[in-house]
């Protein structure tokens, strides 16, 4: 449920008001009413107080006469002295023992333990306010005379210190509180009238003020806004309207507020307008030139994409042959290495050959010395083949002689055949040794002949390996400048290889930027889209507003400015 801002504002008054009356009224009526018990606490008071002073009047009077008698006769005069109904005086002395009191069982007694029902102790109270004041009052309860009643009473007793006594009197104050209720009822009867009146005056007062509150809001407030209102609800857009300023306040403030705004909004409104034909125009070519370029940013990064994978393929190609090249460089190094060591083993092998050949022509000399001294021994065989002819000739002619000798030339006859026998051995071994000095001859002549063949095969191995040596340094130059190529084709290959992977970084980047290009062309052109179908909506808003014919007919001659250009 909507609630108008009259009824806000006559509730808020009503609130205001009723609250008001109501503090206002409590107040009042407390007033009244503590007035009421005011009136009530002295009337009781004055009761209170004249009894105060009727029952002091007797205690003095009574005083002045009893100083100018003597004791007894004084006591017989207090014992006999009455006032009013019931009143009487009694004495006791400052040992609170009774002289004089009305029932005769009290006189000559110790009274100090006497209290009333309250707890009270009324003889030692009276004694100690005469013995520290000299006089005083006691309130307490006690029996009237002939009644068995506990009832309030009031009593003043002065102090004759001459005589060491204390005479008293008292008033019953039952008769007050009736007196006083009597005058509470008339007292509240009295309240209840003013509060009464003062709540019919309030009512009547209230009714006033919500009037003139209802008139005040509907001419101050309510009116002003209804009209403002009015205006507002027949609006339509149309800002050549302006609403009614009626008053210098808030409400008369905001009707010029609106009227100063309404009027800044006409003209913002006219040029928002020219504006927003010129905006249309100005998008729909951008959205033109925007489709131009992004269909060339889709061509160039079509072909940016091509590039990179050739690159890419180069690059691929120019590591493997990076690689490839460094792979023959290491075997470039190492073959190299290899020649350098061939050549060194084989000129070690042409020293190795050449120290061979020594030994070889140094073992031919003496194996030809060997023939030579096998020869020797031939000759010396010959002179050993005859002395063992000689020798078996000898041992034979022994024999002879021996055997001529008889018995005493067979010893000589034994030993002649054993040189025989020993003669015929050498002859065997003679012939053997030269059968074997013969094969050791041929075996010589034999060696000779191979001797002299290796010499000449290690002589051809020592020019061949010399021309071999010659080949492998010949080489060694060869491999050290292919070597040194190779590292250069290395070298080139991978700078080819860094480069080429710049290149692909440098494509990657430009193709990056492209793709972001385009991306950003896409944006751009649906951006430009949006602001197109923006700029046609905001032209649909605005024209429907009514900012006058002068306004329209400049806001019509500025879009057709805006579609010639």
């Amino acid at each position: 449920m909507v609630i108008s801002l009259r009824r806000k504002v006559m509730g808020l008054m009503l609130v205001s008001v009723f609250l008001l009356a109501t503090v206002i009224s409590v107040i009042s009526i407390w007033n009244i009413v503590s007035r009421g018990g005011e009136r009530i606490a002295a009337y009781r008071a004055t009761l209170i107080s004249e009894r105060k002073q009727q029952i002091k009047g007797y205690v003095d009077m009574v005083v002045r006469v009893l100083e100018k008698m003597p004791p007894e006769e004084a006591i017989r005069v207090v014992r006999n002295m009455r006032f009013g109904e019931s009143g009487y005086l009694w004495i006791n002395d400052f040992n609170h023992v009774v002289l004089v009191h009305p029932d005769p069982r009290m006189e000559g007694k110790d009274k100090s333990d006497l209290r009333d029902p309250n707890g009270v102790y009324i003889l030692r109270e009276i004694t100690r306010i005469c013995r520290e004041k000299g006089e005083g009052y006691l309130s307490y309860s006690w029996k009237a005379p002939g009644q068995e009643e506990m009832k309030p009473k009031i009593s003043f007793a002065k102090g004759i210190p001459s005589r060491n006594w204390v005479i008293a009197t008292g008033v019953y104050v039952d008769d007050i509180e009736a007196a006083v209720a009597k005058e509470q009822s008339a007292i509240r009867q009295e309240v209840s009238s003013s509060i009464v009146q003062y709540a019919t005056l309030t009512l009547a007062v209230l009714v006033i003020m919500l009037i003139m509150v209802f008139y005040l809001v509907n001419r101050y407030i309510s009116g002003p806004i209804q009209a403002i209102t009015g205006v507002l609800k027949n609006y339509n857009n149309d800002l050549t309207i302006t609403v009614p300023v009626t008053t210098a306040d808030e409400v008369g403030e905001l009707a010029r507020w609106f009227n100063e705004h309404v009027g800044k909004l006409q003209q913002i409104i006219g040029k928002v307008s020219g504006v927003t034909d010129k905006i249309h125009s100005h998008v729909e070519v951008i959205a033109l030139a925007m489709d131009q370029q992004s269909g060339f940013s889709t061509q160039l990064s079509s072909s940016v994409v091509e590039i990179s994978s050739t690159m890419e393929e180069f690059t691929s190609t120019a590591s493997q042959i990076a690689l490839h090249s460094h792979g023959v460089v290491e075997r470039a190094d190492k073959t190299l290495d290899d020649t350098k060591i061939g050549a060194a083993e084989v000129e070690n092998l042409s020293f190795k050959i050449n120290d061979i050949s020594h030994n070889i022509q140094a073992n031919l000399s003496e194996i030809v010395e060997l023939g030579r001294k096998s020869k020797e021994i031939n000759k010396v065989m010959e002179i050993i083949n005859n002395i063992a002819n000689q020798t078996k000739l000898i041992a034979f002619n022994a024999a002879l002689e021996a055997a001529s000798a008889g018995e005493s030339g067979k010893r000589f006859g034994v030993v002649a055949v054993e040189i025989r026998r020993l003669a015929d051995s050498v002859v065997e071994s003679t012939g053997e040794i030269e059968g074997k000095i013969t094969e050791i001859l041929d075996s010589v002549n034999r060696l000779v002949m191979s001797s002299e063949k290796s010499f000449q095969l290690i002589q051809e191995g020592q020019e061949y390996a010399s021309h071999t040596v010659s080949m492998l340094i010949e080489s060694v130059d060869g491999v050290e400048e292919t070597a040194s190529a190779a590292r250069q084709i290395s070298l080139s290959t991978q700078q080819q290889q860094i480069a080429s992977s710049q290149v692909v970084l440098a494509l990657k980047d430009i193709e990056q930027g492209v793709r972001f290009a385009t991306n950003s062309i896409h944006q751009t052109n649906s951006v430009t889209s949006e602001l197109a179908e923006l700029s046609e909506q905001l032209r649909t808003v605005v024209t429907t507003f009514k900012i006058g014919a002068a306004d329209s007919a400049q806001r019509t001659a500025t879009a057709g400015e805006t579609c010639n250009q």
